[in-house]
């Protein structure tokens, strides 16, 4: 069985046969001004045996600008997407100076995720996790219905804010020194999260099908094919297929009488069981999905350009759910290439830093952010390409909503975070490296002229019998 190393503070080694290649890469020592910050062999050299001063250490610049690059491209389209509700609303420009706020302050909160420091990052994720688990528990009872389920509780929608949190919940259980409570700590992460998991997906399904892929999807990572994972696997997945089929077989007496089971029917039938010619008959049941369709197909491949949207007027979550399609219907290939591309490259960058990262909790931030919010990307598109039945998924970064844009803010946030404290350990590591040299380097010297070392004593020597 391959497992990745624990939460070993110096230990730079990862096992090749993951789903992942962490193996470690060889990184240049960072750049030093040499007038500023002189090397200890300089220093040692010259007398003065005082540590340098540790230079200005920042998070990855590249994660700030894919993150602005997301916040460009949601500021742009949902400008053109929003037009139903200007048109319901007061202001014209109300809708769009609405989410232009919610950018202005995700952008605050995930600069301030940034500063957390090494010793914080942690104890702000127990907290995060205990804050959104309890909304999540009382949200379905005393929470706002929106969208013929209670999602929202003062204002806020808390299932996305768990999201981070799970994540975080993830980095502190699962990290152990002992290798044969790995196990023990996946069953305990496992239940902790379940709990919140089961809330969720009660009034959102597909939030709580991304969920669970999350959870089986980091066990993977971390403790490679085992047998709690494989049985984890199956219980989740038949939790889900047995919930599927009691949807499918049962009288729709028993499975109406819960507006999130009969919604859940209607998607499931729509989408694998009506005959392929009913599909292409537009009915208030696929009535988004088809006008989706019809945007993608206005495109003609290279779209009507920003603004020339006919199908933003229609689809009635055109800003939120199906974003994607507005996007392929005004700037065609362009757009429909751009967006997965900027995932693609979040991805792959949060995975190349968790290469480097020196502990555990730190791979599980960047590998659980990476695989959460890109999961859930691909599940919009799919919808919006109709490969997938609708799940009312948002595009992470993009759609329009405050609690998902804020939620998705903080995650960025802790992982630009996390590289800081990656590149402040390789600093440290560095110093040790020129320390140790710089040691060797003397020693060598003395045993290479004794007779520098020993002249001075011998001077002494010859004063004294004088």
């Amino acid at each position: 069985m391959t497992m990745i190393p624990q939460e070993t503070p110096y230990d730079n080694e990862t096992s090749s046969s993951d789903i992942f290649d962490l193996t470690p890469r060889t990184e240049e020592p960072l750049a030093q001004d040499d007038e500023t910050h002189p090397s200890p062999a300089e220093e040692s050299h010259e007398g003065d045996q005082s540590k340098p001063q540790q230079p200005r250490i920042k998070g990855d610049r590249v994660l700030w600008v894919l993150y602005f690059a997301f916040l460009a491209t949601s500021i742009l389209f949902i400008y053109s997407a929003t037009s139903t509700l200007a048109y319901r609303g007061e202001s014209l420009y109300a809708p769009f100076t609405g989410h232009l706020k919610h950018v202005i302050f995700s952008v605050v909160v995930a600069w301030g995720c940034s500063r957390l420091s090494k010793k914080w990052l942690l104890p702000f994720g127990a907290g995060l996790f205990l804050l959104a688990l309890l909304a999540v528990v009382f949200t379905p009872f005393i929470g706002t219905e929106t969208n013929e389920a209670k999602r929202t509780l003062l204002g806020f929608q808390w299932s996305e804010l768990f999201k981070p949190a799970v994540i975080m919940l993830a980095a502190i259980v699962l990290p152990v020194r002992d290798q044969s409570k790995v196990n023990q700590r996946f069953y305990i992460f496992c239940a902790i999260a379940g709990v919140g998991l089961l809330f969720v997906a009660k009034e959102s399904l597909s939030m709580g099908i991304i969920f669970t892929l999350f959870i089986l999807f980091i066990g993977f990572v971390q403790m490679g094919l085992s047998k709690s994972l494989l049985l984890i696997s199956g219980i989740g997945i038949g939790i889900i297929t047995l919930l599927v089929a009691g949807l499918l077989l049962l009288p729709d007496s028993v499975v109406m009488q819960s507006s999130s089971t009969a919604r859940w029917k209607g998607r499931i039938e729509d989408f694998a069981i009506k005959a392929d010619s009913s599909k292409f008959v537009i009915n208030e049941d696929n009535f988004q999905e088809q006008h989706a369709r019809i945007a993608i197909a206005r495109s003609n491949g290279t779209g009507v350009f920003p603004g020339n949207s006919v199908e933003r007027d229609i689809l009635p979550e055109a800003y939120s759910d199906f974003i994607y399609a507005i996007i392929i219907e005004e700037t065609g290939l362009i757009g429909m290439l751009w967006v997965p591309l900027l995932y693609i490259l979040l991805f792959f960058k949060l995975s190349r830093w968790a290469t480097r990262a020196h502990l555990s909790s730190q791979r599980i931030i960047l590998l659980g952010v990476g695989l959460m919010y890109t999961t859930q990307a691909i599940i919009h598109m799919y919808v919006v390409a109709g490969i997938s039945p609708n799940t009312g998924q948002t595009l992470p970064l993009i759609s329009r909503g405050g609690s998902s844009l804020l939620a998705t803010s903080i995650a960025i946030g802790l992982c630009i975070a996390v590289t800081r404290h990656i590149r402040e350990e390789e600093y440290r590591q560095q110093l040790a490296r020129e320390s140790v040299a710089t040691t060797t380097a003397t020693e060598e010297t003395s045993v290479a002229h004794p007779e520098e070392v020993s002249a001075p004593h011998s001077e002494e020597q010859s004063e004294v019998a004088l």
